[in-house]
């Protein structure tokens, strides 16, 4: 009978201490094994392609920027990589974002340690798991206000949108669904896609995930715009 594999896991988070508490928990259970740590964002991409781990735990915010750009980049090159983000950001914007990139589950660090284990095994095996405790007022608040909008555009080449295709841009950064852009903004899937494709066109992105890295470089999603 074939022996059970290890899941093997690398750490990245800018804070030893964190990443020596967190590695003390993991490996306590004898299915989990932490093969590498990652303090900066230079060093990410060249670990996890040396060690090609089953599963990054990823803080978002570390030496040399926010992570969120970096994970498409990250699932292109390492496909067999699924990423658990593990962040002190508990925001359902961020949550979005994140899996629109390419990871497979988002947890908060405040979560029970519990939670950051189960997440790990469901990622490994391929599912998507969340934990996340939003209140009302959390969710309130995820949409930018008009005034944030027009400040941050000023900054970027978002003259070239209307007022709706700014609204489809921000909706697709997010994570938001052709279907779930539709029903918000009271449009057919088929207008949708084509405020999509107009988008792509004026701004040179083609996937999802250069939506993402597009509004988070322009400060419009991720931990900086909060």
């Amino acid at each position: 009978m074939n022996e059970k594999k290890n899941i093997r896991l690398v750490i990245a988070d800018d804070h030893a201490v964190f990443r020596a508490g967190l590695k003390l928990l993991l490996q306590s259970h004898v299915d989990l094994e932490v093969v590498g740590e990652v303090s900066d964002v230079g060093q990410l991409q060249a670990e996890v392609s040396k060690l090609r781990p089953d599963v990054l735990v990823l803080d978002l915010t570390m030496p040399g920027g926010s992570t969120l750009p970096v994970i498409d980049d990250l699932r292109q090159a390492i496909p067999e990589t699924r990423i658990l983000v593990l962040s002190m950001h508990d925001d359902l914007t961020l949550v979005r974002a994140a899996l629109a990139s390419g990871a497979s589950g988002y947890v908060v660090k405040a979560a029970a340690d519990t939670e950051v284990v189960a997440a790990i095994r469901a990622v490994a095996t391929g599912k998507v798991f969340v934990d996340l405790d939003l209140d009302a007022s959390q969710v309130g608040n995820l949409l930018t206000t008009e005034k944030d909008w027009s400040e941050k555009e000023k900054m970027g080449p978002l003259g070239s949108l209307s007022s709706r295709e700014k609204e489809v841009f921000l909706s697709l950064a997010k994570g938001h669904t052709n279907q779930e852009i539709a029903d918000d903004l009271d449009l057919s899937i088929k207008t949708v896609e084509t405020y999509r494709g107009r988008i792509g066109v004026k701004l040179g992105l083609r996937t999802r995930a250069e939506f993402v890295r597009f509004a988070v470089e322009l400060g419009l999603i991720g931990p900086g715009s909060y």
